[in-house]
């Protein structure tokens, strides 16, 4: 029997002139929106492209959605009518929904992306947006998050190309409809499973007006047809009696040629950097070479006054202008790398300075000299702690809050005290928790049980400290089995208590390991104090010299690299690593001050996984990373 479909679903049929290009896998998205409009024309779109669309108009019918469908893709907006997008997100990933989902927002600060990296996102697109843009996002997502799709597909005699949506059997090109193409692929993509009539409806057609069986029969006769006229075998897609269709099993030497499928993501599960010490020390760290790096522009800003700047000292003003909004954005300050960016495009117009741009340029040498003599470590330290990972301390003694709050903020985490059960209940639900630090003795020990399953209810990976002096051997054993991963004296100290959670953190990542290309030594510097208190292997590179040979010795979870350095950019590395077939699968990153709309269009045509702004890369990139290696199948640990 097909599935019954949701009131609120409004399905959207897969049609289209056959000469619309196919996305690389055909595959089921479902838009979560209440505004219709918009959901009509992106849903015309995507269908435009061969992707099969329904939408939901709010939480509820899109839940019964996907309980009955398996999509590949979610695009959810975080306003809802029923739920807030973030609660929403949450809970699918509660119940284990790992497709990528990608949420639409009006809200462009770096708090709501945070916000929506954490509740289990993978990406996150501002209204309006850019078509292109948004496609480009899906394409990204899904290059690495499916990792049965390739460049080619065969069985035997059979090839099909997914980037030219070519069909071929012995090299001769077979005349396919979009609607058999897709067929095919999906055959070809599950080589030795049977696909019930039903099952093919719910795989390429959507919720409205979906075929007769009389109609699946007929496109699988057709297709039958043209592949016997290109000289295979009348039973090459074979009937299962009772079951439905498949293609003829693979005999010895006949190969299915697609990338093996990985594991299935573990927990959605995500983490804030411990930035605030760390972040705050480099920026005092590199004052000297900031400092520099502004001597090298007043410098320029005087040569230019007196109409006597060369062009060795344009080049060097124009490089020490870019790793300056590269920096600066990196530790947060946004409106001095907007400024340093803007110095960089007047040196890097070929013809002098006027008059005009000449004063311009100094004022903002100057604005630029203001806005670092008031950036100071504190300031990055308030940034940091704001997007820190949250603990919640329970039933700790008064005379340790202080304590606590001060240790947290050592460790770069955020501590929530809870003054008792029913509040700390309340805060499990509603908040993501790093860590659980519970203080209980016999008279509560009930109320800890119940503490610890609601812990365990919301099915996410929350390190549980329970600090007691219980010596009942049941009693602790109940502990342990509610979810308590450590068990400290009841005399542990506050330091002692959240070193618990800060050592699971950097245990969790210990495995992971990133190379980072940056011209800027700085910046790579940043990233290792963002990335190591997780335990992140980080390899810096300065340019790409010695890049293939790091990649091989390596071997990488993930590869960083910044778009524009002054030997090989990263557009071009990015270009010839998704031409090598040892590196195609690799997830690469953009960093970088340049976050345009064409620059981000550039990184995501060449096969960028994801791109990250500088500006933003201190709260936004481990989260980032975190997300990117889930959806690729690898073994992230749980607290990640």
């Amino acid at each position: 029997m097909r599935k019954q479909m949701p009131v609120e679903i409004v399905g959207k049929l897969m049609n289209g002139p056959a000469d619309v290009r196919l996305p690389k896998d055909s595959m089921r998205i479902l838009l979560v929106d209440d505004d219709a409009a918009l959901m009509d024309i992106l849903a015309e779109q995507l269908i435009k492209q061969r992707y099969v669309v329904d939408i939901a108009t709010d939480g509820e019918s899109a839940e019964e959605c996907v309980n009955l469908f398996s999509y590949d893709f979610i695009i959810l907006d975080m306003g809802l009518p029923d739920i807030e997008g973030i609660s929403l997100c949450q809970r699918l990933r509660q119940q284990k929904i790992t497709s990528p989902i990608l949420m639409l927002t009006a809200e462009d600060n770096s708090k709501a992306k945070v916000k929506a990296l954490n509740a289990g996102a993978d990406d996150y697109v501002v209204k309006p947006f850019d078509f292109e843009e948004l496609f480009a996002r899906i394409r990204a997502l899904r290059r690495r998050d499916n990792n049965t799709l390739a460049a080619v597909l065969q069985q035997g005699d059979l090839r099909v190309d997914p980037n030219t949506f070519e069909v071929f059997y012995q090299d001769r090109p077979l005349r396919v409809t979009p609607k058999e193409y897709t067929m095919l692929e999906l055959f070809l993509r599950h080589p030795n499973q049977v696909f019930s009539i039903d099952a093919i409806i719910d795989n390429l057609w959507s919720f409205e007006d979906p075929p007769s069986e009389d109609a699946v029969r007929t496109h699988v006769k057709g297709l039958r047809q043209k592949l016997k006229a290109g000289g295979a075998p009348k039973d090459f897609i074979q009937t299962v009696y009772g079951l439905g269709y498949r293609l003829k099993a693979i005999k010895p030497g006949m190969a299915v040629t697609f990338s093996a499928s990985q594991a299935a993501s573990k927990s959605n599960r995500s983490s804030q950097p411990m930035l605030m010490q760390a972040i705050a020390a480099a920026w005092e760290k590199h004052q000297n070479t900031i400092q520099e790096r502004l001597d090298v522009l007043e410098a320029t800003a005087a040569a230019v006054k007196a109409g006597q700047l060369s062009a060795e000292l344009q080049a060097a003003g124009r490089s020490q202008a870019h790793k300056l909004a590269g920096s600066m954005g990196c530790f947060g300050f946004a409106e001095g790398s907007r400024i340093a960016r803007e110095l960089e495009q007047l040196l890097k117009l070929e013809s002098p300075l006027t008059q005009p741009q000449g004063l311009h340029f100094s004022a903002l040498v100057s604005n630029l000299r203001e806005q670092i003599k008031h950036s100071s470590s504190a300031q990055i330290a308030a940034d940091a702690t704001a997007s820190a990972p949250q603990i919640l301390a329970v039933g700790a003694p008064s005379a340790l809050h202080a304590e606590l709050e001060a240790a947290a903020i050592a460790a770069g985490l955020r501590c929530a005290i809870a003054l008792d059960y029913k509040e700390a209940i309340a805060t499990v639900k509603e908040q993501s928790l790093t860590g659980l630090l519970l203080w209980t003795e016999a008279e509560s020990f009930d109320e800890a049980v119940t503490l610890l399953a609601a812990v365990a209810k919301q099915k996410s990976e929350t390190s549980t400290t329970v600090i007691t002096d219980i010596q009942d051997f049941g009693q602790r054993l109940q502990l342990v089995q509610q979810g308590a991963d450590v068990l400290l004296k009841g005399s542990a100290s506050a330091g002692h208590a959240v070193e618990t959670v800060q050592q699971a953190l950097k245990a969790a990542g210990k495995s992971l390991k990133v190379v980072a290309i940056d011209d800027d030594p700085q910046v790579l510097a940043l990233l290792q104090t963002i990335l190591s208190p997780w335990g992140f292997q980080t390899t810096a590179l300065e340019n790409a010299d010695r890049l293939f040979d790091t990649l091989e010795s390596v071997r990488p979870d993930l590869l960083l690299i910044d778009v524009e350095m002054p030997e090989t950019n990263g557009l071009e590395i990015c270009r010839v690593l998704r031409a090598d077939e040892r590196w195609q699968q690799l997830p690469i990153l953009f960093l970088s001050v340049h976050d345009e709309d064409h620059t981000q269009h550039q990184a995501f045509n060449v096969g960028a996984d994801d791109f990250i702004s500088k500006t933003t890369m201190a709260t936004e990139l481990p989260t980032r990373l975190i997300n990117r290696l889930k959806r690729t199948g690898r073994a992230v640990p749980a607290l990640l």
